[in-house]
């Protein structure tokens, strides 16, 4: 099929391409009858006017560049489904760019790409510690169109979207605590990213001010690799005095520490109550185990909030003064798994982390 020009439709509504072009790129002064036609002409012959021509002339695409860690990976599912859907209330496009590892020479990369007037508009997620300096390649080069999720840098005015890991984390503690738990460990996640300090932080500073003893073995670290939290559980099994109660720093780790609990014989929550971050609709390795407790993070609103922000700064509606927002976690009790799924495991009756009292 050959493609519609500009000249063709000029043609049909009796004008001149100049004109098509200034109604295609609303540009004004074309009366209201011409603009009728061109745009008839436009749906007769369904012309669909070139992009890149269009960015040239309107110094705008259109588009904005999503940049995040590992797209594939599963607790990413609902953010990226809140930047897609977000997109289709506006009139933006979205462009995603995945980085594996959180390589921070990828992702400074992308920012200097995105950033030479192939979108209008960045919106990065960053984690993890070493992202400061594509941060501030995108401060110093685009203050006013991009926003920034999930990473904070001290005296940086700019947009971003905070969750409130620190409360989160405090608020998984002091439910353990309600539940009688006193021997309460923390399997912490990726060293390299900031949610990971936070939430550390939460759990330090709520056992304290309940007068419990933050244990050196209760605490265990993993690597970049989630499935690190099955090891981090079996030592932690092997102490004497083992804890009643894990708090996990994200979902993924928590399912792993479920595992490594399970093929150590303990049945949870009887004998331990494990605890995540994050509600992850989707986990790892096909994970089949009781439901997990967890500490939802809204990352579908904040993939839809993220682009409407940044949409409104690229349209300049609103105030156009940089600003924090910070997301309060919410609890979520999953239930992954009916009754057919929990017995089909050995479960004979669904298994709730965290509900368990203990004396």
């Amino acid at each position: 099929m050959q493609n519609v020009t500009i000249r063709e439709v000029a043609k049909r509504a009796n004008t001149s391409p100049a004109t098509v072009s200034r109604v295609i790129n609303n540009l004004g002064n074309v009366t209201p009858e011409l603009c009728r036609a061109v745009k008839e002409a436009i749906r007769e012959l369904d012309y669909n006017p070139n992009h890149a021509a269009r960015s040239l002339v309107k110094r705008k695409t259109n588009s904005i560049g999503i940049i995040v860690n590992n797209l594939h990976d599963p607790f990413f599912y609902g953010l990226a489904r809140g930047f897609e859907e977000g997109a289709q209330q506006t009139s933006y496009n979205v462009m995603f760019c995945s980085v594996v590892n959180g390589d921070a020479a990828m992702k400074e990369k992308y920012v200097r790409l995105l950033s030479n007037g192939m979108v209008d508009g960045i919106i990065l997620y960053g984690s993890y510690l070493a992202d400061e300096s594509a941060i501030r390649y995108l401060h110093e080069n685009r203050m006013e169109d991009y926003v920034m999720i999930e990473n904070d840098i001290p005296g940086l005015a700019c947009n971003k979207l905070l969750v409130d890991n620190v409360g989160g984390a405090r608020q998984a503690v002091e439910y353990l605590i309600e539940q009688g738990h006193k021997h309460i460990a923390h399997i912490c996640g990726n060293p390299n990213k900031k949610v990971t300090m936070d939430r550390f932080n939460g759990y330090v500073e709520t056992m304290r001010e309940h007068g419990l003893e933050v244990r050196e073995n209760y605490i265990q670290h993993t690597s970049s690799n989630y499935a690190s939290g099955y090891d981090c559980m079996k030592r932690m099994l092997e102490c004497t005095d083992r804890p009643t109660a894990v708090f996990c720093s994200d979902d993924a780790i928590a399912s792993y520490a479920v595992r490594a609990a399970l093929d150590c014989g303990l049945r949870i929550p009887q004998d331990l109550s494990i605890i995540g971050f994050d509600h992850q609709a989707i986990l790892p390795d096909r994970y089949r185990g009781p439901e997990i407790t967890s500490v939802e993070q809204p990352l579908y609103t904040i993939g839809m909030d993220s682009v409407r922000l940044l949409s409104q700064r690229l349209e300049g509606k609103g105030s156009q003064e940089p600003s924090p927002s910070c997301i309060k976690p919410s609890w979520s009790s999953r239930r992954q798994w009916g009754r057919a799924m929990n017995r089909e495991c050995g479960f004979g009756r669904k298994a709730h982390l965290g509900r368990k009292r203990w004396a």
